[in-house]
């Protein structure tokens, strides 16, 4: 996204740490899942949850 054409709004959505957000968002929905149908135990899928408000570091992500 070419920042002098979009408006704030749109920067943030396809930002790189709104992508990370939506990716961790759907992969502790996985463990939901996996542990509602036992394949991981619930407290795990519960710990994953506990990570949903940190902060991604995209640079560090990126380095990895």
């Amino acid at each position: 996204m070419i920042p002098r054409y979009a408006r704030p709004q749109m920067t943030e959505i396809w930002s790189p740490e709104t992508k990370f957000r939506i990716w961790f968002e759907i992969e502790a929905h996985a463990c939901d899942a996996q542990a509602a149908l036992g394949v991981i135990p619930k407290a795990n899928a519960e710990a994953v949850w506990k990570a949903r408000d940190v902060e991604f570091d995209v640079a560090r992500i990126d380095a990895i």
